[in-house]
């Protein structure tokens, strides 16, 4: 089968996301079978979402993007947490924990900066098709979100002296996943059109339509790329599934 690269960035080699990708444990322990049940359930998520309607950021965030979250896993969450110690001029939307007993230690922490160090990504949620590397006139898009997205990855860096270095930006469409550890963090991202993948009507047309094949590759990566358990440190060298993948 010839998979065509599809999506944006650089994170991770081309020859990775078509080939070398489907030889880890990881996508061989993922059957086809659980992939498509995923699929179900996802495409569920935006059957009940209004993608035709101008939805804001808070609907769009509360409606598609965490239930999309909890079905890949990521079930303990705080929101809105304050990343400076005064003011609250860098607060990401979420931030992400691998179980609950991380989240627990987090809240034992007073001050919401320092809860940050117990998390395992950040999640940054914008409106449905927002674009994600310029701003808009309208209030509060001064400030285009990729930008806002590598200011939260610098910031946390430094409150959790590089502990946490994953982001996730998303208008729930388009996903974004971000290596503050990454030689250039605003250029090697990897981005997945979710609604391309799921056949959305509308987001897979034209030039560059996917194929069924095509889609189903992109979708099992996107599942293995932004699932909880891709997080998680391992093995003898203690690194997460995207670590040894780069």
């Amino acid at each position: 089968m010839s998979i065509e690269i599809t999506g944006q960035g650089s994170l991770f080699s081309s020859d990775f996301l078509t080939e070398t990708i489907r030889q880890t444990p990881e996508w061989q322990t993922f059957s086809s079978g659980a992939c498509a049940s995923v699929e179900v359930k996802l495409r569920s998520a935006f059957d009940k979402f209004p993608i035709n309607q101008n939805t804001n950021e808070s609907q769009t965030e509360d409606d598609l993007i965490w239930p999309v979250l909890s079905l890949l896993g990521w079930v303990d969450a705080l929101r809105q947490q304050n990343l400076s110690a005064k003011g609250r001029d860098d607060v990401p939307d979420g931030v992400l924990f691998q179980d609950g007993l991380a989240k627990e230690k987090a809240n034992n922490r007073a001050q919401e900066w320092k809860r940050y160090s117990f998390g395992a990504a950040i999640v940054e949620s914008k409106r449905w098709l927002r674009p994600l590397d310029r701003r808009s006139g309208k209030r509060g898009e001064e400030t285009a979100p990729s930008t806002q997205m590598l200011r939260y990855l610098r910031r946390i860096d430094d409150v959790t002296s590089g502990s946490l270095r994953w982001g996730i930006l998303t208008n729930g469409a388009k996903w974004r996943l971000y290596f503050s550890g990454a030689r250039s963090v605003s250029e090697q991202f990897l981005e997945l059109d979710l609604a391309q993948l799921l056949n959305i009507p509308g987001h897979n047309d034209g030039l560059f339509r996917l194929s069924d094949d095509d889609r189903a590759h992109w979708l099992r990566v996107f599942i293995l790329m932004f699932r909880r358990e891709a997080f998680a440190l391992g093995g003898v060298e203690s690194k997460s599934f995207h670590e040894r993948a780069i």
